[in-house]
């Protein structure tokens, strides 16, 4: 921490604890004991019946819903999660645990300012406000019941040891506290989601096949025999001069570590495929992608199926992506695209040039 901002957050506790320990007593002052303890008393008892989580930031608000069975009392509920702004795309349990975990177990551990013009000093400033780095949290039940309610701050780091705080003060509460254990709240919609599409090793990559479904357009077959040869093209026109000697290594490279930028569900997509690709993998593994344009954007759907040893990432892939479609990165949507003429070498300057 810069040696001003320490400063700054040194004199808002100052007149905090001053003010709030120090009591004028008979015969004296007297110390008295701030409250300090658990944030939400009794949220371990209710915590499984939490089924809403809305988080509100400068961007925006997230809202995430929970459908199916509570989990036994005191156990949280991490399964059944989903994005509501997503159509319910499902949330990822890692992101989520550390959150619920957290909001069970906060403890205040020092009292901090009561004097509002000094919350944006902790990030405790409006949530909603341009430029805020405050997020209000809230976690509720299925009757619409609020089961915690908190605005957070900025992180305190090495509190107690390996162990950060966070500041936070409750809505229409003027009082601040730093608390612990610290946590992070995702400032995006998709950062509570796993982006992960598919990841298909480049190397066992046998055949791919990229196409255009205009009419009369020709498709782009890459092929090899073995994993140690080169991805060639297929039926090349004679005196077809490429420009590289390894054509179809981005092409494969194009599916390994593939994660989405944006997702929405595929019965929103009312337009007919653009292109599509076909590829085959050594160990079975079988892979159809469709591009498909809409409202000036290019989305991607997904479909699978295996044998051997492939039927069990085939069926992964399956139930991550049946359903929705999915925005990729621009360079990966362009390398779906690529056409023959893509290959093609420069022609050499004329003689004389």
């Amino acid at each position: 921490m810069r040696r001003n901002t320490l400063i700054a957050l040194t004199l808002i506790t100052i007149p905090v604890c001053a003010a709030a320990i120090l009591v004028p007593m008979p015969g004296g002052t007297k110390i008295a004991s701030v409250a300090t303890g658990p944030v939400f008393p009794g949220l371990k008892d209710k915590i499984a019946n939490a089924a809403k989580l809305t988080v509100t930031g400068s961007g925006g608000t997230v809202t995430l819903a929970r459908k199916g069975a509570a989990p036994k009392p005191g156990e949280l509920p991490l399964d059944g999660w989903t994005l509501t702004d997503k159509g319910g795309y499902p949330v990822d349990g890692t992101t989520l645990r550390p959150i619920l975990s957290a909001l069970v177990d906060l403890k205040t551990v020092e009292p901090k300012t009561e004097r509002p013009k000094l919350y944006d000093r902790l990030d405790l400033g409006n949530p909603g406000d341009k430029g805020s780095e405050a997020k209000a949290v809230t976690l509720g039940d299925a009757g619409g019941a609020d089961l915690a309610k908190l605005i957070v701050g900025r992180r305190r780091y090495g509190l107690t040891g390996n162990d950060d705080g966070i500041y936070m003060r409750k809505p229409d509460v003027a009082q601040t506290w730093l608390a612990a254990p610290a946590f992070d709240l995702p400032s995006d919609t998709l950062s509570w989601i796993d982006r992960k599409l598919v990841d298909v090793d480049a190397d066992q990559i046998k055949l791919v096949t990229l196409a255009a479904t205009t009419a009369g357009a020709k498709p782009l077959t890459f092929s090899r025999d073995k994993a140690a040869d080169k991805l060639g093209v297929q039926d090349l026109p004679k005196d077809f001069k490429l420009k590289s000697d390894n054509p179809g290594s981005d092409v494969a490279a194009a599916f390994r570590y593939l994660d989405l930028t944006d997702v929405e569900p595929a019965a929103k997509l009312t337009a007919a495929p653009v292109a599509t690709a076909h590829v085959e993998t050594f160990g079975g593994l079988v892979l159809d992608v469709m591009l498909v344009d809409q409202d000036g954007a290019t989305w991607v759907k997904f479909a699978a199926k295996g044998s051997g040893d492939a039927q069990k990432p085939a069926d992964e892939i399956t139930q991550r992506t049946s359903g929705w479609a999915y925005k990729i990165p621009d360079a990966r949507v362009k390398t779906l695209e690529t056409r023959l003429t893509d290959l093609q070498a420069p022609p050499a300057p004329a003689k004389g040039s």
